[in-house]
């Protein structure tokens, strides 16, 4: 009887030590994960468009297009105010593929990366045309209204 009693408490220990190096372990791993991928879990995306610790000069400029020139962008904040954008030769553009200015309307949304002027105006190093809403929701181009993504 005092055999088996010492065996039962010694398998309860190991179960008990297993599953604490277990918890650790996960623990360990999470830590590791949400290091490589940033302190939002978003990876990459999140570094690329402002939303991972960038700084108050790299802030991400999102809102509808009111124009656009060869030069700049002029963009409508969901605040109502405007932003300039300024763009460069090195100002890449996508659209869930390369694309180029000539596919930005008036009415589209943006989601515009750069940096800060003195003026308040951005120099634009990418710009993301009809940017996903959080959510699983894009815009259409031209219009307001949300549609759901295929």
């Amino acid at each position: 009887m005092k055999n088996q009693n010492t065996i039962i408490i010694i398998a309860v220990i190991l179960v008990i030590v297993a599953a604490a190096g277990g918890f650790f372990g996960g623990m360990m791993y999470q830590k590791s994960q949400s290091s490589a991928l940033g302190a939002t879990g978003r990876g990459n995306y999140a570094a690329r468009f402002g939303q991972s610790g960038q700084s108050a000069a790299n802030r991400p400029v999102r809102g509808q297009v009111l124009s656009a020139s060869s030069t700049t962008l002029t963009v409508k904040m969901s605040d109502g105010s405007t932003k300039i954008v300024v763009l460069s030769s090195s100002t890449s553009f996508a659209q869930s593929a390369k694309a180029a200015l000539t596919d930005i309307k008036t009415g589209d949304t943006v989601n515009v990366v750069g940096t800060t002027n003195s003026d308040g105006s951005v120099t634009a190093t990418d710009i993301q045309i009809n940017p996903p809403m959080p959510g699983g929701f894009a815009r259409p181009a031209g219009t307001g209204q949300p549609a759901p993504t295929q």
